[in-house]
C-alpha cells in the first residue's frame, strides 16, 4: 500500500470536515430516497446485471442509498466511506432497512484488496471523486479502485456535469439526484480550479461543499490511464445525451 502524502491527508481531512454532523443529518432530506429511486429507474441494478456482477464495493456510500438499493436487489455489497459522519448515518440506514451490509471507515487510498478482497464491480457515486483536486492524486485513487476489481471487473463512477456548469449552464432538475423539496442547490464560486455548491434548507440552514470542477473528458482520460478499458458514458442515465443539458455524467469501464 502506498503511503499517503501530506497533501493527500489534507485533502481527506478537508473532505471529511465539509460533512459536518448536522449537514449529514439533513442529507437524506436533500436526496429523498423514494424520489431518487424512481428517477434512477433501476439503472445501476440493470447495468450490473448486464455485466454478470454479483459482488459490489460501494466506495463512497454516503448515507447508504445505493448500498441499500443494491443489497435489496440481491447483490453482495460492501460499503465504505471516508467520512465518519456519513458512515454512521449509512449504518443507521442499513439497520432501519433491516439489512446486514459489511461497512468500513476508509479513505480511498486505504482500500486494500488484501483486506477487503476483490469484487466484480466498484461504484463511486455522488460526484465523490471530485473531492480530489490534483490529477495525479485522482490517478492514484483510480489505480486503487482497479486493484479492488477482479480482471474484467466493472467500474462505475459519476460526476457533476462540470462542462455545462463551467459554461454557465448549471441546473439542478430535482429529477435524479437531489430530489428533496425542503432544500435547494445553488452555486458559489465557479472557475477552472474550484466549484462551490451551496445547499440551503427550508429553515435557512446553509452548507457549502467545495470540489474540483472535473470535466467529463478529463475523467474519461484518467480512467483509461489507470488500468481500465472499454470506456462508456451516460448522461442522466441515458446513453444518448446532450452534454450541455444533463445534470450528471456516469462513466463505466472494465478493469484490464
Amino acid at each position: 500500500m502506498n503511503p499517503m502524502s501530506a497533501q493527500q491527508h489534507n485533502e481527506v481531512a478537508s473532505y471529511s470536515a465539509q460533512y459536518s454532523a448536522d449537514f449529514v443529518e439533513r442529507w437524506d432530506e436533500l436526496i429523498d430516497w423514494e424520489k431518487r429511486k424512481a428517477g434512477e429507474g433501476g439503472f445501476f441494478e440493470k447495468l450490473l446485471r448486464e455485466h454478470g456482477v454479483q459482488s459490489v464495493i460501494d466506495v463512497s456510500t454516503g448515507s447508504g442509498f445505493h448500498a441499500v438499493q443494491l443489497k435489496q436487489a440481491g447483490f453482495d455489497v460492501v460499503a465504505t466511506d471516508g467520512s465518519s459522519t456519513m458512515l454512521t448515518k449509512a449504518r443507521a440506514n442499513f439497520r432501519a432497512h433491516g439489512l446486514e451490509i459489511q461497512s468500513h471507515y476508509r479513505d480511498w487510498l486505504s482500500l486494500d484488496p488484501q483486506d477487503l478482497g476483490q469484487f466484480d464491480a466498484l461504484v463511486c457515486l455522488g460526484s465523490s471523486l471530485c473531492h480530489v483536486f490534483a490529477a495525479h492524486d485522482r490517478l492514484n485513487v483510480l489505480e486503487r479502485f482497479r486493484a479492488l476489481l477482479k480482471p474484467g471487473g466493472l467500474l462505475i463512477v459519476d460526476q457533476r456535469n462540470f462542462l455545462a456548469i463551467r459554461a454557465g449552464h448549471f441546473k439542478a432538475s430535482g429529477n435524479y439526484y437531489y430530489c428533496g423539496t425542503h432544500a435547494s442547490v445553488s452555486l458559489g464560486q465557479v472557475d477552472e480550479h474550484l466549484c462551490e455548491f451551496i445547499y440551503t434548507f427550508d429553515n435557512a440552514q446553509q452548507y457549502r461543499l467545495k470540489v474540483y470542477p472535473l470535466l467529463p473528458g478529463e475523467l474519461a482520460t484518467e480512467v483509461l490511464a489507470s488500468g481500465f478499458s472499454v470506456h462508456e458514458s451516460y448522461g442522466d442515465f441515458r446513453r444518448d445525451y446532450d452534454l450541455m443539458h444533463c445534470d450528471f455524467v456516469i462513466h463505466t469501464a472494465r478493469a484490464v
